[in-house]
C-alpha cells in the first residue's frame, strides 16, 4: 500500500491573518464624503444621457413644456406603447436611416477585422523578427503616434483621389476603409505586448515545425486575448464615432455612417427635437454596451502593454 506523508503545519507556515482596522469616526466621515462625491460625479456625467433618453419618448412639445421642472427627467406618460413614436417618425422620415445603421456595422466590422489582422502581423514582426532597419522602423511608429489625426485628413483625400478611389461609391468605400487598417498606436500596442509573451513558446513550437505564421495564429493569437479585445474596442469606437472623413467621403446619405447621418436629423426642417434624440440614443446605444460588458479588457489589455 501506498501512504502519502503528510506534515502538520506549523503556526510560521500559516498565512498572516488580515488585520482590519478599527472604524473611527475619522474613517467613517471620510468613507461617507468619498462616496457621497463619487455618487454626485456619477449623477452629473448620467443625467445628460438620462435626459437624452427620456426626451425620446416624449413629443416635441412636451420636452419644452418641462424644461424648467423636474418632470424633464421623467417619460410624459406611463404608456410604453407611446414612447416609441418619435422612433417610428424617425425611421419614416429619413429613408436611409436603417441603411445608415447598416453601414456603420458594416464599416466597423471591416475597420476591426483588418486592424486586428494588419497591425497584430506588424507588432509580432517588430517584436520577434529581426532583420535590417527594424529599429528604425519601431522609432518611425513610436514618433508617429504623437502626429494628430486630423492634420492627415486633406492629405489622405488628395492620395485617394489621385489613386481614383472617388470615382464610384464602391471605390468611396474601399477608400474611407483603407486609411484606417494601419495605426501606428495599435502596432505599439501589439509589439509591447508580444514583447512581454515568453519567447519558450515559440522556441517549442519551431522544434515541432511550425512556421512563423503558423506559431502566430496557434499559439500567439489565442495567448494574446486581452490585446486583442483592446484593440477591437477601441478600433470599434473609433470607427462607430468617425464624422469628420465620413462626411468629407461621402456626400451622398445612401453611404453615410450613423454618426454623419446625424447631421442630416439635426438640420432636417421642420426640426423635431424628439427624433433627434432618438437619432441619438440609437447612435449611443452600441457604445454604451460596449463598453459595459467589455471594460475589463480594456484596463487587462493597458495594463499589460505597458501603457500609461
Amino acid at each position: 500500500m501506498h501512504y502519502e506523508q503528510t506534515t502538520a503545519q506549523t503556526p510560521q507556515d500559516l498565512p498572516p491573518k488580515r488585520k482590519h482596522k478599527p472604524l473611527t469616526a475619522a474613517r467613517i466621515t471620510a468613507s461617507v464624503c468619498k462616496w457621497s462625491g463619487l455618487t454626485v460625479l456619477c449623477v452629473l456625467f448620467l443625467f445628460p444621457i438620462w435626459w437624452m433618453i427620456v426626451s425620446s419618448f416624449k413629443p416635441q412639445t412636451v420636452i419644452y413644456e418641462q424644461l424648467d421642472s423636474f418632470m424633464t427627467f421623467l417619460p410624459s406618460t406611463w404608456n410604453i406603447g407611446e414612447w416609441f413614436d418619435s422612433y417610428v417618425n424617425l425611421f419614416q422620415s429619413f429613408d436611409y436611416f436603417g441603411m445608415a445603421i447598416f453601414n456603420s456595422i458594416l464599416y466597423c466590422a471591416i475597420t476591426v477585422t483588418g486592424v486586428l489582422l494588419v497591425n497584430s502581423l506588424a507588432g509580432y514582426a517588430l517584436a520577434r523578427l529581426e532583420f535590417p532597419g527594424s529599429s528604425v522602423i519601431t522609432t518611425i511608429v513610436i514618433l508617429l503616434i504623437i502626429v494628430p489625426v486630423e492634420t492627415s485628413i486633406v492629405p489622405q483625400y488628395v492620395i485617394l483621389s489621385r489613386l481614383g478611389l472617388l470615382s464610384s461609391p464602391v471605390a468611396r468605400v474601399t477608400g474611407y476603409l483603407l486609411p484606417s487598417i494601419a495605426s501606428a498606436f495599435y502596432i505599439f500596442m501589439f509589439r509591447q505586448y508580444f514583447m512581454g509573451m515568453p519567447k519558450e513558446l515559440e522556441e517549442a513550437a519551431e522544434i515541432d515545425g511550425a512556421g512563423k505564421l503558423t506559431t502566430f495564429f496557434i499559439i500567439i493569437v489565442p495567448l494574446a486575448k486581452a490585446i486583442f479585445a483592446t484593440v477591437a474596442i477601441f478600433t470599434f469606437m473609433g470607427a462607430w464615432n468617425e464624422y469628420v472623413f465620413a462626411n468629407l467621403m461621402f456626400p451622398q446619405a445612401r453611404q453615410k455612417p450613423l454618426q454623419a447621418f446625424l447631421q442630416l436629423v439635426n438640420t432636417y426642417n421642420p426640426k423635431d427635437i424628439s427624433m433627434v434624440m432618438a437619432a441619438l440614443t440609437v447612435s449611443t446605444i452600441p457604445i454604451a454596451i460596449v463598453y459595459i460588458f467589455c471594460q475589463r479588457y480594456i484596463v487587462e489589455g493597458v495594463s499589460f502593454s505597458g501603457l500609461k
